[in-house]
């Protein structure tokens, strides 16, 4: 009989370093370190550790012009400190350490990436499944499931609309996957997964799950994602996949939008015209605060931290862009989005990580939250990929390798 040997795959530093990434960047959004009367997202201690780990045991490279970039925005951002009124140190130290692991280069190998694409998009389908399920069982009059509530509040990350009702008064709350800081970003992710998913291994049974998933989200964010880069995503596809695509996404759009529930989501596409809608708190607002005060606070800013100390007339929330401006100033903001734009783009421009871009820098408050940034620099890790001959074999959906491996056995 012949010696049948299965392949164990070796566990290495970098493969640990990954999966840290992308497990706390997903199933462990939700969870903290509790230290006095704050809490800590635990990806932060965790993904810093393994990074000054990997510094030891790893070789590793500069990016020269992220470092320039980087410094000089600390240069002008410390000297603005001398002409501001109130700063927080905890801040400053805070956006240090966040954006410290994006300056240094470790060398990563195409397979395993494309290893952990795939990991990623397993999770991303599992969550799916998940919200569906907690749309569907509210439906049907069962109560809203979270996975955490078994966790004791003081390990629960705070402060974020995890979930709440589709509608004021509905009996229905939004899902969240279950593991997910709010639907908004569940939707996001759910997006990022289908385009990965497209582009990479097309398997459009998994493509429409994670559409229902969106569509039953009620959140927005992720279907303006898809909007966005739809058109270049298709162009992408053969002429029958993507009108496959579009017709399957307009049936499921059409059932679900002249539904009773469909008519919360579509409502909303006014609702830039309210100052306290979710639209302009998050996309209007915080640019008028800006210019709330002196012509100086516009050009050298208010101060690290400020954002979150300071009572606005009418309710902002500060997305990447506006925060920098309104705590750091305008040039030092022009700097940082550089540095991050470097950051994400510095081999070329892909759908992907024009997503991730999108994601990042309009549709969440991530300059300093942990769990946004570090599921970036995951994203920006695995997503350069050099797609050789031998990578694209491995992209077979799965069915077909079952029944390679299956005939092997009969001949065996």
């Amino acid at each position: 009989m012949r010696d049948i040997r299965i392949k164990k795959h070796k566990i290495t530093m970098e493969g640990l370093f990954l999966s840290l990434l992308l497990v706390f960047s997903t199933f462990g959004q939700r969870l903290v370190i509790p230290l006095g009367s704050e809490r800590i997202a635990l990806i932060f201690p965790i993904t810093f550790a393994a990074f000054l780990i990997m510094l030891f045991l790893r070789e590793f490279s500069l990016y020269s012009i992220r470092l320039f970039l980087f410094i000089l925005f600390w240069i002008l951002a410390l000297s603005f400190l001398l002409f501001q009124e109130a700063y927080s140190a905890t801040s400053i130290l805070f956006l240090l350490m966040l954006y410290l692991p994006f300056l240094f280069k470790f060398k990563f190998e195409d397979e395993l990436k494309l290893k952990y694409l795939r990991r990623f998009q397993n999770i991303i389908l599992f969550t799916a499944f998940f919200g569906i399920f907690q749309f569907a069982s509210q439906a049907a009059g069962m109560i809203f499931t979270d996975p955490l509530s078994i966790i004791p509040s003081n390990f629960i990350q705070l402060g974020y609309n995890t979930t709440y009702p589709i509608t004021y008064g509905s009996p229905i709350s939004k899902p969240n996957g279950g593991f997910y800081l709010e639907p908004s970003l569940f939707s996001q992710f759910l997006a990022v997964s289908i385009i990965i998913e497209v582009l990479f291994f097309k398997r459009w049974t998994r493509v429409f799950v994670l559409f229902v998933a969106i569509i039953t989200s009620f959140s927005g964010t992720g279907l303006t994602i898809l909007i966005i880069l739809g058109i270049p995503l298709l162009l992408k596809l053969k002429f029958k996949q993507a009108l496959a695509v579009i017709i399957a996404g307009a049936l499921v759009g059409v059932v679900f939008f002249n539904s009773e529930y469909g008519s919360v989501t579509s409502g909303r596409a006014d609702e830039y015209n309210s100052q306290n809608s979710s639209f302009s708190i998050r996309f209007i607002n915080p640019f008028k605060a800006i210019f709330l005060d002196e012509q100086k606070d516009v050009l050298i800013g208010h101060g690290p931290g400020q954002t979150e100390r300071t009572q606005f007339p009418y309710e902002a929330n500060f997305t990447a862009i506006p925060k920098l401006w309104y705590e750091y100033g305008f040039l030092p903001m022009i700097i940082f989005m550089l540095f991050l734009m470097h950051c994400i783009f510095s081999r070329n421009i892909t759908i992907l990580t024009a997503a991730i871009f999108i994601m990042y820098t309009f549709l969440s408050g991530s300059l300093l939250q942990p769990q946004t940034i570090y599921f970036t620099y995951f994203m920006v890790i695995i997503s350069r990929l050099t797609l050789t001959e031998e990578l694209k074999q491995k992209m077979i959906p799965n069915k077909i390798k079952v029944r390679k491996r299956r005939k092997l056995k009969l001949t065996l």
